[in-house]
């Protein structure tokens, strides 16, 4: 620990503790503010939608026939795509 000396010392390190202060407190805002938005309801379904679309198509793709394999990525896209435009009408929905 750095020894105070004089009031000026103790000024310098009184500041620097208030900057050190607001710094942490800013970072456990952004904390808080990401977990608050990861633990939404409409954004944990829209992750676990993605995540089975994208193990889907993954699964899809070792299939021998190129034209079903492809017919199934699309249709898997274009799952994809309407379950984020369900996700955002839902969480306008809960926001109201």
């Amino acid at each position: 620990m750095k020894k105070i000396n004089s009031i000026s010392d103790l000024k310098q390190e009184k500041r620097r503790l208030q900057m050190r202060q607001e710094a942490l407190e800013k970072n456990i805002r952004n904390n808080w503010e990401g977990l608050q938005k990861s633990v939404k309801f409409s954004a944990v379904v829209k992750d676990a939608y993605s995540n089975l679309m994208n193990h889907k198509a993954a699964e899809n793709l070792k299939d021998n026939s190129i034209i079903n394999s492809t017919l199934q990525y699309g249709i898997a896209l274009l799952a994809e795509k309407i379950s984020s435009k369900a996700g955002e009408k839902l969480k306008k929905f809960f926001k109201k």
